[in-house]
């Protein structure tokens, strides 16, 4: 079950609390490093099912991928089973843009043609 950090404080020590309070003082390296670890752990994890077929991934298999994609403040990661899962993912993902990018180019015509109109009066 995941935690958040509001809750695993209530499970600290007195003594750990004071440690925390002095790095973060001291300018909080240990604590920095501490979640750069954990960081990194889990961006190498792969997820426990395939983002497409929701079959199971096994752990060692060669057969699995995994895509991190995204903005690096707001890294999304997907696992697949199987080349044929990705590359589905990928199409879909694909034509999500295009069709997005086809909305954004209609509203700006509509827009456009709504300007002209109004400067001929």
């Amino acid at each position: 079950m995941k935690k958040k950090l509001r809750d695993v404080m209530d499970y600290l020590e007195y003594e750990e609390l004071l440690k925390i309070k002095k790095d973060l003082t001291m300018g909080g390296l240990h604590l920095l490093q501490l979640v750069d670890t954990k960081i990194k752990e889990e961006t190498t994890r792969h997820d426990v099912f395939c983002c497409i077929c929701n079959s199971r991934l096994e752990q060692y298999s060669v057969n699995n991928y995994t895509l991190i994609f995204g903005p690096e403040d707001l890294r999304k990661k997907a696992s697949f089973c199987a080349i044929d899962c990705m590359e589905y993912f990928l199409k879909n993902l694909k034509d999500l843009r295009q069709s997005s990018m086809d909305k954004r180019m209609d509203s700006t015509d509509s827009t456009v043609g709504a300007r002209a109109g109004r400067t001929q009066d």
